[in-house]
Formats: C-alpha cells, structure tokens, sequence
C-alpha cells in the first residue's frame, strides 16, 4: 500500500515537473518571437504606430502614454499627459509618432502664448467639407481650455461667406493670432507675422498640421 502511495506521489511530481517544463519553453518560445519582430521591424519598419494598441512616445526629454480609440467607425489615439499636476487625456485623430516628418516651424508655439483671441479660418471653397469643422473643434478644444490657454477662439472665412467674419493672415496682430487652413502641398506648419498656416493637399493632410500643431503646444512634441 506504502509502496503505490510513493509511486502515485512520484508520479504526481513527474506530472507537474512536465507542466513546468511546458509552460517555460513556451515563455521562452514566446520572447524568442517577440525579440524576432522587433529586430525585424527595426530593420524593415514593417510595423508601424498605427499597427499598434498601445505604445510610449518620448519626446527625447518626457515620455507618453499613447493608445488608439476605437468607436464604431472612428479610430484616434489618446495621449496621456499632467498639466498644472492633473491627469489630461487628449483624444486626436493622428498619434504623435505618425507626424515626426511634417514640416514645421516650432516657433509657431510662441504666436498665441499671449493672445487674447485666436481666429481659425479657411478659404470658403468646396474641398473644405465636414472633416475641416472637426479640425477646428480640435485646435479650439486645446486653446479655450481654461486650465491650458484660456484664448478665446473664434471660426471665420477668408472672403465673404454668408454672415460669417471675414479674416485672412494680413488681419493677425500680437494679441489676436489667426490660423489659416490651408490647400497646398507639402503638408507642414509655417508662419506669416502672427498668422500660423496649416497647409495640406486635403482635409486629412490638414488635419494631420493641425494634430501636429495641438502636439506642440501641449510639449508632446518638439
């Protein structure tokens, strides 16, 4: 009896060493395939941030917390910050890493720092459709933050439109900056005096200046 007793328990042993042995070959199989597509993509870049759910973004000095959103047909990508010691979330429709190689003039930041209004307006054309509106509310929902900048800001064409003001890059002062969207190409980020263009061949191509734009001001990105 004492004796099936010490085979069962051996065999019991033998069972869960087996186990053991399993569950670490496949951890170890595991990282082999991870390490695998890292050197791969390093080399090849066949994997990109849009491929990816979840990832850090370093500016070279401070690091972000970067995840995509997904919603019934949208996709965007919410940063994770602290500004004045609180948690903000900021929800874009291009994540940081995606934009490193527009153009841009950085020191577009400094135009709106002590501004009392900032305007956002665009040529009154058909290429300007719903997605323009989406990136206006973008940039406004940054700069009218009250704990951020607390600019008030305000929509307008560049020509006669309806009822709307009418505003143009010649219209910018020191403490009323204009953002003109504009069609063009390359997409990039100039400025004009106190006029900051956002230039794209698109709407998404603006659209992609302009969430390089909101980057900037919020030190994201450099």
């Amino acid at each position: 009896m004492t004796e099936h007793k010490h085979e069962d328990e051996s065999r019991d042993d033998s069972l869960d060493s087996r186990k053991m042995t399993i569950l670490l070959l496949c951890l170890i199989g595991a990282l082999i395939v991870f390490a695998a597509i890292v050197y791969i993509n390093q080399r090849t870049g066949f994997l990109s941030t849009s491929d990816l759910a979840y990832y850090q973004y370093s500016n070279g000095e401070d690091s972000f917390n970067v995840r995509k959103m997904i919603r019934d047909n949208y996709v965007g990508w919410q940063t994770e910050m602290y500004i004045k010691d609180f948690r903000y979330l900021l929800e874009l429709y291009n994540d940081p890493a995606s934009l490193e190689s527009i153009e841009i003039n950085r020191t577009a930041k400094n135009k709106i720092l002590d501004d009392k209004w900032v305007f956002i307006t665009w040529a009154p054309v058909p290429e300007f459709k719903q997605m323009t509106v989406f990136i206006y509310q973008d940039l406004k929902k940054v700069i009218a933050e009250p704990d951020i900048f607390n600019i008030s800001v305000a929509f307008a064409q560049t020509s006669e439109y309806k009822n709307y003001t009418v505003v143009d890059c010649k219209d910018s002062t020191e403490k009323a900056s204009v953002i003109l969207l504009k069609i063009g190409e390359p997409t990039s980020i100039s400025t004009e005096g106190n006029c900051i263009i956002l230039q794209g061949k698109d709407e998404t191509e603006i659209m992609k200046a302009a969430d390089r734009l909101i980057y900037l001001l919020l030190g994201v990105m450099r």
